[in-house]
């Protein structure tokens, strides 16, 4: 047939799904370096605020629990789980 051969492609013999799969990982591993970042952030602020602030023992205890929780669960890949609960902590410190 004619007008039926291959046409070249710009990215060789790459399929669209494959180029799809290959943006969707780049954008998966940019997006998880940034929340990775932002749990390392928040979890130092935290840590400054607990050195520098008088606390109860109580809300101390409380505190640095949730800050424990956060690193576990940024460490196992829970970045939006972890944000949340620094949140939660920084809002108990008062800090942004």
């Amino acid at each position: 047939m004619i007008g039926c051969e291959k046409r070249p492609t710009l990215l060789g013999n790459l399929s669209i799904m494959k180029i799809y799969m290959l943006a969707a990982s780049v954008l998966l591993a940019v997006s998880t370096t940034a929340f990775a970042g932002q749990c390392q952030d928040d979890i130092e602020m935290i840590d400054a605020a607990l050195a520098n602030q008088d606390l109860d023992a109580d809300s101390r205890a409380q505190l640095e629990d949730m800050r424990n929780q956060a690193v576990q669960l940024c460490g196992a890949g829970n970045e939006a789980e972890g944000l949340d609960v620094t949140a939660e902590a920084k809002a108990m410190l008062n800090i942004q």
